[in-house]
């Protein structure tokens, strides 16, 4: 019974540990201001959407999309 129960565990963390890396390693288009503003309401409840988006450029440059595994 405690083989089984082992053998068990192993397999559930093994699948578990494979789909995180092909989670974590899976081409994504990124994040565009339209979808990160809600987080980034909550962040900065004191600034407006224009002042938000400016932000947005000023870190992100022109490009549309935020790539989300940047730190890759």
């Amino acid at each position: 019974m405690k083989k089984r129960l082992l053998s068990l565990g192993l397999v559930f963390a093994f699948v578990l540990g494979i789909g995180n890396v092909v989670y974590a390693n899976s081409e994504t288009e990124g994040w565009s201001f339209e979808e990160m503003l809600p987080f980034m309401k909550e962040m900065h409840p004191e600034m407006n959407e224009q002042q938000m988006e400016q932000m947005y450029q000023d870190c992100h440059g022109s490009s549309d999309k935020v790539p989300m595994n940047n730190h890759l």
